[in-house]
């Protein structure tokens, strides 16, 4: 009886393992099951395709006056006149400052009357030479004496001259630098003229939107301290070479009037009337980091696939990127789920689109 007894424990004791692993196997081989289909992602893709982005660019840009000088001095000494206050409008040619000039005056005339004594040695030798009564090293001497004296007085004319400090533009007085008593030398910075009759924004351009700019394009300029006002302009320069950071200096006059608009003010610039851009375009949602290192994943539609891809971009515009290189027409491209694919990584494809 006991044998029996200890026969059927152990058949139920096998059937309950039995019972268990073959459970266990089941959970595993689920579990197994779900981490596949975890690992199938969904995503939404658009097509690489060919169209027509509108072109539209604004940038920030500061105003610039149509002019702005620092005068200096072109000569030593000290100041005994000053003719200017700060805020005050100058001619060109305007005397704004007046240096200390008698010894500058003594060797003017000692110049000029070195110049007459060669003038007339100089007349005299070249009548003798006529004559045959002088060799001819004596009158170039003599002429050379005379040449000498001539561009000794030029030069001190020119020093004479150079005590007086004048207004190179017409233009305004901006900052006052030096006044009666100050000593200067040649170089001496004695006050900053700025000439307001025009006014001017200065903007970097990258070189993917400058080819879309010509001379004479217009513009609308609006600053964020004057809501509500619109300025015009019009596109007068566009430099021929970019600077180190490749981008190139643009040059805009507004059209008066200018109202409340001052140098310095910084602006906001809408370019009007831009053509079209044509190419094959793809949202902006499915390029992973920036347009200067794009990437984006392409799928495989037969493998189901998606694979990351290096692309060259152009401009972007109202939410599109121009591609110019890396990728073909009708390709498939990731726009949502691109933050949870991996290169290679199994995909299902929504046919959910987003709405623009």
């Amino acid at each position: 009886m006991k044998h029996w007894k200890l026969i059927v424990a152990t058949v139920v004791l096998t059937g309950a393992v039995i019972a268990v692993l073959a459970h266990n196997k089941r959970t595993i081989e689920e579990r197994r099951s779900e981490n596949v289909l975890q690992t199938i992602i969904p995503v939404v893709v658009e097509p690489v395709r060919w169209d027509t982005i509108e072109n539209q660019l604004e940038l920030v840009g500061t105003i610039t006056p149509n002019n702005a000088v620092q005068v200096a001095s072109e000569a030593n000494g000290r100041i005994v006149a000053c003719n200017i206050e700060l805020g005050r409008s100058v001619r060109q040619g305007d005397v704004l400052y007046v240096l200390d000039d008698e010894l500058r005056r003594a060797q003017l005339l000692t110049a000029k009357a070195n110049y007459e004594k060669a003038k007339s040695d100089s007349a005299r030798y070249w009548f003798l030479k006529q004559k045959e009564s002088v060799t001819d090293a004596q009158w170039e001497q003599v002429l050379l004496q005379y040449r000498l004296a001539e561009a000794q007085l030029i030069q001190a004319r020119r020093a004479l001259e150079d005590t007086r400090i004048k207004a190179p533009i017409n233009g305004v007085v901006t900052a006052k630098r030096a006044d009666v008593g100050t000593m200067v030398n040649p170089g001496t910075i004695v006050c900053d003229l700025v000439d307001a009759t025009k006014l001017k924004v200065m903007l970097d351009v990258a070189e993917k939107d400058v080819f879309s700019l010509a001379i004479g394009g217009e513009v609308e300029i609006r600053s964020d301290i004057l809501p509500g006002k619109v300025y015009h302009g019009r596109i007068t320069a566009i430099a021929p070479k970019a600077s180190e950071a490749h981008t190139f200096p643009v040059e805009i006059t507004i059209a008066p009037p200018y109202g409340e608009l001052k140098s310095g003010m910084f602006v906001r610039v809408r370019f009007l009337k831009l053509a079209p851009i044509a190419g094959w375009v793809i949202p902006r949602d499915a390029i992973v980091g920036s347009l200067q290192n794009a990437r984006v994943f392409v799928v495989d539609t037969t493998a189901k696939t998606a694979h990351e891809r290096t692309i060259r971009c152009g401009i972007e515009r109202n939410g599109y990127v121009i591609v110019l290189d890396g990728l073909s027409p009708g390709e498939q491209v990731v726009v949502t789920g691109t933050n949870v694919l991996t290169d290679g990584a199994t995909v299902v494809i929504n046919t959910a689109r987003n709405t623009r």
